[in-house]
């Protein structure tokens, strides 16, 4: 029989990756595919599943803590197709009494008999890619659909589930400080309990990169910026929810547990194309990427072949990286003991050192125990994990 500490080493979340939507959003570097074709739909909805049994038994007896589908627009599959792999997941491998399976929903594209019907097939959290109740704030971000939709949409989720995100973006040029307002109050009004704002990044490859390139938009300067996260933070303080990551913000005890499973480093499964993992073989930490082509994802999964593009071990040098990367994205930063414990002071001290050197410029919150940056430090995190490690 495995003992405690066994079991809990084996703790797994899994990420399914939809491949498709209604329109690519001008902003989006996803992997993500404008289609909607009945057939295709139903053809990856059975390959996702067959990905994911192929990849949980390369596992050993993963205990399964969370379940997220993304994408894309993972409100465009079918339910039975989610209760096809809720079921499968829940039968074959062990899960928490309370696990959390979270879907991401476009407004757009359900009705509230589908969300019913998503509710039922085992879906417990629903995240809502609202972006903005403003119509010119929509149209600016390529939305497919308008304020009115926003609304109704909003309303049908908070009717059908308890659990549920509403997901903004904010920081560009057509969006004011009252329209962000405006938003934030909407949300705490639908009785919402946890709140994504992002800001807007122009990512290489897409429409606004091209349009940033070529001066058709503008980015807003450093001080809008500051002004914008400052204001999030200080609003919905208000209405006690707590900032637990830079851009997430949650009443008590409604943290994303499958974000935080990402942010604190812990083992995922990324299945479907393009996924990513972090995953631990032979005591080894991996890194894992599921082919990005769909066609070629879909043929090799017909051919019975492995669905992976990349499987790197991971050095102790990258994995100390990867974990201030993503643990000081955290309100509670980084565990000076756990990095002990994990890293050889060859590899820990020199990075600890830096940080002592730049400790006074305000950036971090350093304690005896954990290393957390400060309001100001967040704004920087790039910049600061760039310094750490170059």
């Amino acid at each position: 029989m495995e003992s405690e500490s066994e079991t809990r080493n084996q703790d797994l979340s899994i990420y399914i990756h939809w491949p498709f939507c209604r329109s690519k959003c001008p902003y989006c570097d996803f992997m993500s595919i404008p289609k909607n074709d009945p057939r295709e739909f139903n053809e990856v909805e059975n390959l996702l599943l067959k990905d994911l049994g192929n990849s949980l038994k390369e596992l050993k007896s993963p205990y399964v803590k969370t379940i997220f589908f993304g994408g894309g627009t993972p409100s465009l599959m079918s339910a039975k197709s989610i209760a096809n792999i809720l079921n499968f997941i829940t039968k074959n491998y062990r899960t928490d009494t309370d696990i959390e399976i979270s879907l991401e929903a476009n407004p757009a594209t359900f009705s509230k008999q589908k969300l019913r019907e998503i509710r039922e097939a085992g879906v417990n959290r629903l995240s809502l890619g609202i972006q903005s109740f403003q119509n010119k704030n929509l149209k600016f971000l390529g939305r497919i659909y308008d304020s009115e939709q926003a609304l109704k949409a909003a309303e049908t989720v908070a009717e059908v589930f308890s659990n549920y995100s509403f997901d903004f973006i904010y920081g560009y040029q057509s969006q004011t400080m009252e329209d962000l307002k405006k938003d934030l109050t909407t949300a705490v009004n639908f009785g919402c309990s946890h709140i994504s704002c992002y800001q807007l990044t122009f990512e290489e490859g897409t429409p606004f990169f091209w349009s940033l390139q070529n001066e058709k938009i503008k980015p807003i300067t450093e001080a809008q910026e500051v002004e914008f996260f400052r204001y999030i933070q200080n609003f919905l303080k208000k209405f006690s929810f707590n900032r637990y990551e830079i851009s997430n913000y949650a009443l008590k005890n409604f943290e994303s547990k499958h974000n935080l499973a990402y942010w604190r480093y812990q083992n995922y499964l990324g299945v479907g194309p393009s996924a990513h993992s972090r995953l631990i073989f032979n005591n080894k930490k991996y890194e894992l990427k599921k082919l990005s082509d769909i066609d070629k994802w879909k043929s090799n999964l017909y051919k019975n072949l492995p669905t992976y593009e990349e499987k790197n071990p991971l050095t102790d040098y990258e994995q100390l990286e990867e974990i201030f990367i993503m643990g000081l994205r955290l309100s509670e930063g980084v565990s000076i003991k756990s990095l002990r414990l994990r890293f050889s002071e060859d590899i820990l001290d020199p990075i600890l050192k830096k940080i002592d050197y730049i400790f006074d410029k305000n950036l971090f919150q350093k304690s005896k125990n954990r290393i957390k940056l400060s309001e100001i430090g967040m704004l920087k995190q790039n910049s600061i994990v760039e310094f750490l490690f170059n």
